[in-house]
This record gives C-alpha cells, sequence and structure tokens, in this order.
C-alpha cells in the first residue's frame, strides 16, 4: 500500500512538473535578450553546421571524397558559430552591432535546415 501510494504521489508531481512548463520562445527583435537567447543557442547548436554541410557535400563526386570536404567546412563553421556565439553571450548588454543586430547569418544554425521555418 505504501508502494503505490509513493508512485501515485511522484506520477502527480511529475504530471504538476510537466504542466507548469512552458514552451520556450525566441525573444523579440532588438533586445538583450534576444542576444543572450542567440548566443547560447549558438554555442549549443552549433555541431548542427557539420550536419549541413555533410548534407550539401552528399551528391558531389569530387577528390578528395565529399565527406571529407563537408566534414572539414561544417567543422569550420561549427567553429565560427560557437566562437560568435560566446562573445554573444559574454557581450549582450552592449548594443553592438547595431542595436542588437545578429552577427551571422543566417542567425539560428536550424535555419540552414531545409524544412525549418524561417523567423
Amino acid at each position: 500500500m505504501k508502494t503505490s501510494l509513493k508512485i501515485l504521489g511522484v506520477t502527480f508531481g511529475l504530471l504538476f512538473l510537466a504542466a507548469s512548463l512552458q514552451a520556450a520562445e525566441i525573444e523579440d527583435e532588438g533586445t538583450p535578450q534576444r542576444k543572450l537567447q542567440r548566443g547560447f543557442l549558438n554555442i549549443v547548436l552549433s555541431p548542427l553546421e557539420i550536419s549541413n554541410e555533410l548534407a550539401q557535400e552528399k551528391d558531389t563526386d569530387t577528390f578528395p571524397p565529399s565527406w571529407v570536404t563537408g566534414l572539414g567546412r561544417g567543422t569550420a563553421f561549427m567553429m565560427g558559430r560557437a566562437l560568435v556565439g560566446v562573445y554573444e553571450l559574454v557581450t549582450f548588454p552592449v548594443p553592438y552591432p547595431g542595436c542588437y543586430k545578429e552577427i551571422l547569418s543566417p542567425e539560428f544554425a536550424w535555419q540552414h535546415l531545409p524544412s525549418s521555418n524561417q523567423n
């Protein structure tokens, strides 16, 4: 009986916690919060650059093999996106460049993907 009450209590606790969580939203443009969010997301999602470059190179028959060039270029782009993310994370209160505009284009790593919705 005690075990089933504990399981029931944990279940209701998890349901309450899950119901209280809200989906993350992208902040409005031109705010320090957007720059902070963009910096964090660019650091965390920078490996998507490798995936994107490998997907672009998959049908190319070249020497060296396309996966080598895609991996190399994707790694370089990943490092660049991560470094820009660190810069934006550290300098988010400073309105540079020009009123918190993005440095990289596209602004977020997932916007490279073919099925993504543009903001």
